[in-house]
């Protein structure tokens, strides 16, 4: 049992690096604010596989952004449904769509929307890229100007942030603490200087940082990772901002069920795997101290071991963390989710368990149906 308490100190000082060292800094983060009239003109890429439903309902507020001059491009990634029919009834009333549509005969080289997305890529005018998601819903009409106001003369990459819906229930809450603790992590190791990922349902970069990128070819047969992977290998310190300007937020739908969360989260984690070595060492050390931490303060509460020293090392470190993260959450708009951070950081430490055993069995995945 000496070795279980030594372990357990040994993760509490390991997350309290993290969060010192590495999430403390977003509370110091400042919005960027670009000239207007000097924004350049943007390509806003979706790409769409049977979301008729979902683009009746955002793609509008996508297109009345108040912005000087951009286009929409949206893939038709061989829909069975109407989507091309909705994008058919948009492009009647707005100019600044473009419709790109690939037809089922069409024998895809990539799987999940990594085609889409290169087929987009071809069709965009401008040189600065915007992507999103058809399911999702900019929080105001300045959601373009705020996120491509945030380039400086160096920058190439702006990751934007996409919290989910807010729904009732308990699972909702887990969801969006796994995605507030999500966006902890890829804006707070990109604040310093170890940027390496990005999601796409908000997200800029440079046209001509895609055109060297061969990454795709390494991993044809994942389903995702068309955006992550992309920043992985292309994001540098000195190329990327992030924007986390509440003005900029993407809303996203949550899921429903937890089988379908589940699913969902095993497809995003599985790019993951083709990370550089130090992005997946950092990820991987996090996720198992906080794990194992969690795990030995059982064994040593049950057992009756140094009650004191342990309690006490468990108060700190919860009291850390809520300060440390106490003005993030609002930065990132989940501040009602603060005072119940405990208990939901103990149940999305046993969910990253599920999902690791989950990505050993490798089901077969599906990016829509």
């Amino acid at each position: 049992m000496d070795m279980v308490f030594k372990v357990f100190l040994a993760c509490a000082a390991i997350q309290l690096l993290y969060y010192l060292l590495v999430f403390l800094r977003l509370n110091f983060v400042r919005p960027l604010k670009g000239i207007a009239e000097l924004l350049p003109p943007v390509s806003v890429i979706i790409c769409a596989k049977n979301e008729a439903k979902n683009l009746q309902q955002f793609l509008k507020i996508v297109l009345i952004q108040q912005y000087k001059q951009f286009e929409v491009v949206v893939v038709n990634d061989q829909s069975d449904d109407n989507t091309i029919d909705v994008l058919v009834e948009y492009y009647k009333r707005n100019k600044n769509l473009k419709i790109v549509d690939i037809p089922k005969s069409t024998t895809k080289p990539y799987a999940g929307k990594k085609y889409a997305l290169i087929k987009g890529l071809e069709a965009a005018t401008f040189e600065t890229i915007v992507v999103t998601d058809a399911d999702c819903r900019p929080a105001t009409t300045q959601w373009l100007a705020t996120l491509v106001g945030t380039y400086l003369d160096e920058t190439q990459i702006v990751l934007g942030h996409s919290p989910y819906e807010e729904r009732p229930g308990f699972l909702n809450k887990l969801i969006r603490y796994e995605n507030f603790m999500t966006a902890m992590q890829y804006f707070g190791f990109a604040k310093a200087g170890l940027p390496y990922m990005g999601v796409g349902r908000n997200l800029s970069y440079k046209k001509g940082l895609m055109a060297g990128f061969k990454g795709f070819d390494k991993a044809k047969n994942v389903l995702t990772g068309d955006d992550d992977l992309f920043i992985n290998a292309v994001a540098k310190s000195g190329n990327t901002e992030i924007c986390i300007d509440k003005a900029a937020f993407m809303y996203t739908q949550p899921e429903t069920t937890f089988s379908g969360w589940l699913n969902q989260k095993k497809r995003h984690l599985r790019s993951g795997f083709q990370y550089k070595f130090i992005h997946k060492l950092l990820l991987f050390v996090f996720a198992l101290s906080n794990f194992t931490f969690y795990a030995s303060l059982v064994v040593l509460l049950i057992n009756i071991i140094q009650l004191k020293i342990v309690l006490t090392v468990f108060l700190a470190l919860v009291l850390v963390k809520l300060i440390t993260t106490f003005r993030v959450y609002k930065k990132l708009g989940f501040e009602r989710l603060r005072f119940l951070s405990p208990i939901l950081d103990v149940t999305y430490s046993g969910y990253l368990l599920i999902i690791f055993l989950l990505l050993l069995l490798k089901p077969k995945d599906s990016w829509k149906t």
